[in-house]
């Protein structure tokens, strides 16, 4: 008798995001002026969704309101705002990968241009990191998985293709087909309207500019109390209208399905908008009141707190709190700061301490870090000439 081995069945479970799940984590990502416009191009292309009250949508200069009422909308961020690179550190070390793995990636992620590009060559990283190329290969791929997707790519196509899950599974066969004459320009209309949802340059959401205008999504009194930013965002309802036509047996099969299609698109939208709000507000009140020294003290009382302790006590996961901190901004009694300014990985009071030390240096002198380590210890806080050197640089900008 003849023995055949059959390989051993393994079952594994796998939730497929459906496009109602894909609507409300991409409505959470948005900022504030973004998710305006979303709502409002929502209500002008869907029949069946109706503002409750006729809103009165920010333009490019959004609400000068009157000293006192409501938001400032035009406000100048933090100098100090998230630069791609430490977005993306701060995603690897959320993923939770090996450390070998974990120091590729970032490898990887240096070489990064401010489009979010990958220009590099791997040989030349194989000689600084010792890794091989595939090693290599294999963490450039996984930079391009976090967020935003597509930061490592090497070209617009491989920067499509990290975002693939975005397209509809039903259509990404030939999105994918199609997108072989991306270069030449010649592409059906479906894979053009799929690429405008798309993002072609990652890494834009992050600069280095000094200064940013934004309209803060969140706003903090001296008292901590929090508040979102909903001014133009309307109640929203499903036309009556249209809920009584999907049902309406004297009409033609067609406009009854075309009906229901809008019905249902409408209620998905509706639901994600008001999740949206539930989720931000969540976050934003467990986040805020892990930070109880930022009112009185500014960056310096910033503590250590991850987005994962937060994910617990909002009974999420890292990623939610991740897509809704994402190009957030927060209007405080100390000024307006990234959201993502209230997670941080170490206590942030010998930072500033040791910041205010470096500026403090008269350009042209030359002080060492065991001399700055003894300066902060003097100063009460304690800080190991290794972790001096690190900070320094990171505190330079990556200038040695």
């Amino acid at each position: 008798m003849a023995l055949s081995l059959q390989p051993r069945q393994k079952q594994t479970q796998k939730q497929a995001l459906t496009p109602a799940m894909w609507l409300g984590l991409n409505l959470l990502t948005l900022p504030i002026g973004e998710l305006r416009d979303s709502v409002k191009k929502e209500i002008d292309s869907n029949p069946a969704l109706e503002a409750e009250s006729p809103p009165v949508f920010a333009g490019a200069s959004p609400g000068r309101v009157a000293p006192g009422e409501g938001f400032a909308f035009d406000n100048v961020a933090d100098e100090r705002g998230e630069s791609l690179e430490e977005h993306l550190l701060s995603e690897i070390r959320l993923s939770e990968l090996e450390p070998r793995e974990a120091e590729l990636c970032a490898a990887i992620v240096a070489e990064l241009d401010g489009d979010g590009r990958f220009p590099g060559a791997i040989p030349d990283l194989q000689m600084v990191t010792g890794a091989t190329a595939a090693e290599l290969e294999s963490a450039r791929r996984r930079v391009m998985a976090l967020d935003p997707r597509g930061c490592g790519a090497r070209n617009l196509k491989e920067c499509f293709l990290a975002q693939l899950d975005r397209v509809p599974a039903a259509k990404r066969a030939a999105f994918v087909e199609d997108l072989e004459n991306l270069e030449s320009g010649r592409l059906l209309p479906e894979t053009v309207r799929i690429l405008r949802t798309l993002d072609p340059f990652p890494g834009r959401l992050y600069d280095n500019r000094k200064t940013h205008f934004v309209t803060p999504d969140i706003r903090v009194d001296e008292d901590g109390e929090v508040e979102l930013d909903q001014r133009d965002i309307p109640e929203l309802r499903v036309s009556p209208k249209y809920v009584e036509m999907a049902k309406d047996r004297t009409l033609d099969a067609e406009t009854r399905r075309f009906a229901a299609e809008r019905v249902k698109r409408a209620r998905e939208f509706r639901e994600a908008v008001l999740r949206r709000q539930e989720t931000m507000e969540r976050i934003a009140e467990l986040a805020i009141a892990g930070q109880p020294d930022f009112l009185a003290k500014g960056a310096r009382g910033i503590r250590r707190q991850t987005m994962s302790e937060v994910a617990r006590k909002a009974r999420c996961n890292v990623a939610t709190v991740s897509r809704a901190a994402a190009r957030k901004y927060v209007k405080t009694p100390r000024g307006t700061v990234p959201f993502r300014k209230f997670f941080a990985l170490v206590d942030q009071g010998p930072v500033e301490t040791l910041r205010e030390m470096l500026a403090a240096i008269p350009p042209g002198k030359a002080v060492s870090d065991r001399e700055l380590a003894e300066r902060m210890a003097k100063a009460g806080c304690t800080m190991a000439r290794r972790t001096v050197a690190k900070y320094r640089l990171r505190l330079s900008g990556g200038r040695g």
